[in-house]
């Protein structure tokens, strides 16, 4: 061939691979242009995802390994499907923020993509896009492989079944009950055994021991008995819960919290010993306690001897009532024990509760194929209560056909209690829809014991998009019906106020408290095994986690006691995770995480839920303000005093939770532009507020158009930033603390609209300063006649009023739900009659008040404890008058009191404290 023809040749192949070139790249610039559309088809791709999930989860039984793990593979894609949709979606939201809220380009940054992508941006979702192609045809083959088909699994019986409402009432309560009256009562005796005799002493029986198996019922009957009004002959009764690892010094933390009402940050064991025997002696007549430990897993010879020093300290026939698993526990314990017999229900009983959850009353005895059923049912329970209440939630509402699908699915292990249990939570687990089947899984973040508030849970779920929308009802009410679910069918259990013990904070307002029993725990760790890890510092991961790092996407990291530092480098492998919990194994044991640095959540780009409340953390990372998907972030309880500005960036963030962070001094300047905030929680304990309580708080919050949860406002200036009109626009609920009401000009706070909004636990507080300042005193009457709440008000505290006279508001009968009134260091009295025409106050506290005689009117009808404390000028009170439902008149610091009056029925429930001069009682 010629030079030239090779040279022709050569430049029509270089004309061939130009053309190719350009091919290929007009091909690439086409599919980076849409890149739109390849989201839009895989937004429905995900769709279907969900639907073939929840339709495999709701509809089939699947235990083949090979079968289980294709779902899992699903569900990861799934995660990964919803990260990158969600990454765009926020770039297009960022983007569409209406001018009048954006901040000038070199204030704030957008994320790095947004609708005008260059060529690597786009050209990188377009690659994430092929990776999650190529997964799902992956997925598809090993389906064909396996040969499986629409028909996956072995069909439930159950699949027909209908939706229908759960029950939450008497029925639920008293099922708690059944079968046990007997068993409480021997209880009961034991504990009360030489209470009424001059002669009673150490001597006595001093420790009865509740043991019995898993699911046995133990803490149900010690929380009948502490509940029992039989023993309100001990002086002081505690109530404190342990968990599996447990050391002595948290332990005796624990009990001198409950015992004494006060907190404790002490840690030294000796030190806790000294303090509590002083309080004990201090009470000279009056410390003859009952102290009640559940879930008892004693380690060591060194609670024995706690518990023989705090009997040596309280007064003649204090007990001990202790619940455990552990066989061994006897060797710990001091004095004398009694075991009573906790005997497995009855098949009847079994049955009894069964039905209380399952059928109405009416139906009871004119169904006698359920009848039959049931029974054998209650049977196959093999005596467990927490078997039997699984099951009869499981069965209500449903037809006989139904019952009978329950019954051939209960298949224990073996003929026992432990497998009755294992199979029917199991069982109740299955009948869950799917939604409240990933609700309850994403529940095995919490460890063993975690006690834990309704609303914390909701605002996890809805940041991980676990709660469905439901038409135009708050997420958090959906949330709310999905918790009460959970509570109805026993997957959680409520702390009631009894358990918190005699020290409840009973004029704060009671907040509702939950944990999971353990096997529910084990059963939620059994389900989410491919989706969640727990770690611990410094160890390698523990058995029993499944799975490759990549398909992790919850996380709780746990500090052992007693370590003095914190190591993460487990976590790094996992960096798909969504939510990553930080805490300590003995829950309220402040936890290491101050030596978090900057770029160590850079690593977990994918998190929607981080919480390092509880910790030791004085200084939030910068790097957080970078994690795009995050919506919850935690800090309650940290030695914080401010936050980066970037945290303001966290377009989608809807929780920011700052509970008990005694330090904070400011809010970031550009709250403001966090327009998805929801809950912004810095709610403190109103014991420990004071006049120099304050948080700034940013100009122009009120953007906040979505905000339902503030906590706390301080008021600043009378017509600047953060004046009280500034809540206006909010549509708040749940409590509110307002401070600084002197700083609110007369005819203003009409604007706060409070009966506007759903507040059930409101304060209002002036500074002390201006308590007899004459020109605050019909201001403060103004600001306070204008507060009038809302009628769903359960709860408030008036501080420091420098008003003459109280609004007539305050005994407004319309207050239906108003429980709980606290009123303190005021100048006036006048408020008692009002008070008295609320038909459902049942906690009344007066504190620091000018007033030298008390004489309480008629009415108070539902009250149950009033407290009269630091009267320093009372000198006579007088309580003629029959008040039906008091528990408890509690009177201390009143140094001068020496006159009381008071009707014949209150004569046993005055307990009495530093008031030296009280010696004539009428």
């Amino acid at each position: 061939m010629s030079s030239l023809a090779k040279i022709g040749s050569g430049l029509g192949l270089a004309e061939k691979l130009v053309d190719k070139g350009v091919s290929i790249l007009q091909s690439e610039v086409t599919r980076y242009r849409k890149v739109e559309e390849e989201l839009g088809r895989l937004r429905r791709t995900s769709d279907r995802i969900n639907s073939l999930l929840t339709d495999a989860e709701e509809r089939r039984y699947i235990e083949d390994k090979s079968v289980m793990d294709w779902p899992s593979d699903l569900k990861s894609v799934s995660f990964d499907t919803d990260d990158l949709l969600d990454e765009y979606q926020t770039a297009i939201n960022v983007h569409n923020v209406e001018p009048s809220r954006k901040r000038k380009r070199n204030q704030f940054e957008l994320p790095s993509i947004s609708p005008e992508w260059g060529p690597l941006q786009r050209r990188r979702f377009s690659s994430e896009i092929d990776k999650i192609d190529n997964r799902l045809d992956e997925i598809r083959r090993s389906r064909k492989n396996l040969r499986l088909n629409g028909e996956d699994g072995e069909r439930r019986g159950s699949s027909h079944l209908r939706a229908r409402p759960f029950q939450t009432g008497p029925c639920h309560d008293q099922a708690s009950i059944i079968g046990r009256e007997n068993d409480k009562n021997e209880v009961v005796n034991l504990l009360i055994t030489g209470q009424t005799s001059a002669s009673a002493s150490r001597s006595t029986i001093t420790v009865v021991l509740i043991h019995g198996a898993a699911g046995i019922g133990k803490t149900t009957l010690a929380r009948m008995v502490y509940n029992d009004p039989r023993l309100n002959c001990f002086n002081i009764k505690a109530w404190v819960c342990l968990t599996e690892r447990c050391d002595v010094s948290t332990a005796m933390k624990k009990i001198y919290e409950k015992m004494t009402g006060q907190r404790c940050d002490s840690g030294d064991f000796g030190r806790l010993q000294d303090r509590l025997g002083e309080y004990l002696q201090t009470r000279e007549n009056n410390n003859k306690f009952l102290l009640v430990i559940d879930n008892f897993w004693a380690a060591d010879l060194h609670f024995g001897d706690m518990l023989r020093v705090l009997l040596l300290a309280g007064g003649d026939g204090s007990k001990f009532l202790i619940t455990t698993r552990n066989e061994k526990t006897c060797h710990y314990l001091p004095g004398v024990i009694e075991r009573p017999s906790l005997k497995d229900l009855g098949e009847e009983e079994c049955w009894e509760l069964i039905q209380s959850l399952a059928l109405p009353q009416s139906s009871i005895n004119h169904d006698h194929e359920k009848l039959v059923i049931g029974k054998e049912i209650a049977r196959r329970c093999y005596g467990s209560p927490m078997a039997a209440k699984a099951l009869g939630a499981v069965l209500n509402g449903r037809s006989d056909e139904e019952w009978s699908d329950v019954l051939s699915d209960m298949r224990p292990l073996k003929d026992d209690i432990n497998g009755a249990v294992h199979a029917s939570l199991k069982i109740s687990y299955h009948d869950l829809k799917y939604h409240l089947k990933k609700c309850f899984a994403y529940c095995s973040i919490f460890p063993n014991g975690y006690v834990f508030e309704r609303d914390q849970v909701i605002r996890y779920w809805i940041a991980e998009g676990l709660i469905e929308p439901d038409g135009n009802r708050r997420l958090e009410a959906v949330g709310t019906k999905y918790f009460d679910e959970l509570i109805w069918r026993s997957f959680f259990e409520k702390i009631t106020i009894g358990t918190e013990g005699q020290n409840a904070k009973l004029f704060s307002g009671q907040v509702e408290r939950y944990r999971m029993p353990s096997l529910m725990l084990d059963l939620a760790m059994e389900v989410s095994k491919y989706e969640f890890r727990s770690f611990e510092s410094g160890k390698p991961l523990p058995k029993g986690n499944h799975g490759n790092s990549d398909q992790a996407r919850y996380a709780s990291f746990l500090q052992p006691e007693n370590t003095n530092t914190v190591k993460l480098e487990c976590l790094e492998p996992y960096s798909n995770l969504r939510t990553l919990k930080f805490c300590h194994e003995l829950n309220d044991v402040v936890g290491l995480l101050n030596s978090i640095q900057a770029p160590f959540f850079r690593k977990f780009m994918h998190l929607r839920v981080l919480d390092m409340s509880n910790s030791d953390l004085k200084l939030v990372p910068d790097s957080v303000g970078e994690l795009i998907h995050l919506r919850f972030l935690g800090l309650s309880n940290t030695q914080i005093t401010t936050l980066p500005e970037n945290i303001c960036d966290l377009f989608n963030l809807q929780t920011l939770e700052l509970k008990g962070c005694l330090k904070l001094e400011k809010l970031p300047e550009g709250l403001r532009w966090l327009i998805n905030l929801r809950h912004l929680d810095f709610h403190l304990d109103w014991e420990v507020i004071t006049d120099s309580t304050e948080v700034a708080l940013p100009q122009g919050f009120d953007d906040l158009e979505q905000l339902q949860t503030l906590s706390r406002f301080n008021v600043t200036s009378a017509n600047g930033p953060c004046n009280i009109s500034e809540l206006n626009k909010l549509n708040l609920r749940g409590d509110l603390c307002i401070l600084n009401l002197e700083k609110v000009p007369t005819g203003q706070a009409i604007y706060a609209n409070l009966k506007g909004k759903l507040i059930e636990k409101l304060m209002l507080r002036w500074q002390s300063s201006v308590l007899n300042d004459q020109l605050f005193q019909q201001q403060s009457e103004d600001v306070i006649k204008s507060l009038e709440p809302h009628h769903g008000l359960r709860c408030l505290w008036i501080v420091n009023y420098p008003g003459n006279n109280f609004p007539n508001w305050l005994g407004d009968p319309v207050f239906s739900k108003l429980e709980t009134i606290q009123i303190s260091t005021c100048n006036n009295f006048n408020f008692l009659p009002l008070l008295g025409q609320l038909r459902c106050l049942k906690n009344l506290l007066i504190g620091n008040l000018p007033v030298d005689t008390i004489s309480m009117p008629g009415g108070f009808p539902s009250l149950e404890h009033l407290k009269l404390l630091n009267l320093s000028s009372l000198k006579s009170l007088c309580l003629e008058n029959e008040i039906p439902k008091l528990i408890q008149i509690y009177i201390s610091d009143c140094p001068n009191l020496n006159r009381l009056v008071y009707h014949e029925d209150l004569h046993y429930k005055f307990q009495i404290e530093n008031c030296p001069k009280l010696s004539i009682w009428e």
